[in-house]
């Protein structure tokens, strides 16, 4: 059938047949009524292997239901709808090979009925370049992410190089002036004095590590390399092994109290949580006076293990708490005391490994208490 009629000032059927753009009558039902050659050869077919036939035939079967039921429903409200505004469809040649069009549509009536003409642009090329063009863009946006990364590994070197060069002066001065002393008490059989002085070795040396663990933490945290391992642990013992681990670091008339309530049992990395409450009970005994104790409460339900942390020392200043776990961060009341500021920042890192959560409440020279939370059986 054709739908298309000549006029003495213009032969459309010409236009029609010669235009470089795929041109398709369907009628209401979505048979297609004719095609012209330039879509005949974009879809390699036939005139006679198109007419008659639903333009479902050009769609990829995946999409066969879904395009009939937008056919439908534009068929019941036809509107133009201009190349350019047009949609993008998948569309299948004869032989099988899937390419990308652009349709546009433009409904007409003629002898009582409705036709659809649709406009047909390949425009594969077109998806190439805009792929390759997405392509180049993540590429540069992973250089971008990876020259930030180097600028802040190269800030964190920066920083550790100087907070090193402080805070390994005062052990190292520590440990050379105590073996000095050693020597000299060993002269003249003063073994009591030269014990003393092997355990401030012992101590300094204590520092050191911890300063360098902390470091090659936040390495392996950057890096990705800390997977927890989820085990069964009694919570009650093993917070009181904890705390007399603790013990040997408080100050004169100081103690950490610990207090446990509810169920016994947790499904947690036993060596994370470790580094945790050992890094916030150490931070409470060194940051409250003397004859100040440390509490340590632990709360467990059915669901959830709480943990709190409450001493009575220096606090943190109100405007240092919106930074307290940044790294290297440490707030000015707290500067005459040995820290790297690496601690808090190493284990909220830690927590969130565990899916869980850290909150803290201060008061500058009333004390803090820091709360954190898990799940009972996370994995």
């Amino acid at each position: 059938m054709n739908v298309f009629s000549s006029t003495p000032e213009l032969d459309l059927n010409a236009l029609f047949n010669h235009a470089s753009v795929g041109i398709m009558v369907t009628d209401e039902e979505g048979y297609i009524v004719k095609a012209n050659p330039f879509l005949l050869k974009m879809f390699a077919y036939e005139q006679s292997e198109l007419e008659g036939r639903k333009i479902e035939v050009l769609v990829p079967s995946r999409y066969h239901a879904d395009h009939a039921a937008q056919r439908a429903h534009y068929t019941s409200k036809p509107e133009k709808r201009m190349m350019g505004h047009g949609k993008e469809f998948e569309a299948i040649k004869k032989n099988g090979e899937i390419f990308f069009v652009e349709v546009s549509l433009s409904p007409h009536y003629q002898n009582g009925h409705k036709y659809i003409t649709a406009f047909v642009n390949d425009i594969t090329l077109r998806k190439k370049a805009e792929s390759e063009l997405l392509e180049a863009k993540a590429k540069d946006l992973i250089m971008e992410v990876n020259l930030l990364r180097e600028m802040q590994l190269n800030e964190l070197k920066t920083k550790f190089v100087s907070m090193a060069s402080h805070e390994f002066r005062i052990p190292l001065s520590a440990i050379l002036s105590s073996s000095y002393l050693i020597s000299q008490y060993g002269q003249i059989g003063n073994f009591e004095q030269q014990e003393k002085h092997v355990n401030k070795i012992k101590s300094s040396v204590s520092v050191l590590t911890g300063i360098l663990n902390n470091f090659l933490s936040i390495e392996k945290i950057e890096e990705g390399k800390i997977e927890p391992s989820y085990a069964e642990v009694s919570i009650a013992d093993y917070l009181t092994n904890i705390t007399e681990e603790i013990s040997p670091l408080t100050s004169p008339g100081q103690t950490v109290v610990y207090q446990h309530t509810g169920e016994t049992n947790l499904y947690t990395d036993v060596v994370l949580l470790r580094h945790i409450i050992t890094n916030l009970l150490s931070n409470a005994v060194k940051f409250s006076p003397k004859n100040k104790n440390v509490h340590l409460f632990s709360v467990c339900t059915d669901t959830e293990l709480e943990i709190r942390v409450v001493d009575e020392g220096i606090g943190i200043p109100a405007e240092a708490q919106a930074n307290i776990f940044d790294r290297f961060y440490r707030a000015a009341n707290s500067m005459n005391i040995q820290g790297t500021g690496l601690g808090l920042s190493i284990i909220a890192s830690y927590v969130k490994l565990l899916k869980g959560s850290i909150t803290f409440e201060s008061v500058e020279g009333k004390g803090t208490t820091f709360i954190v939370r898990f799940e009972r059986f996370n994995s």
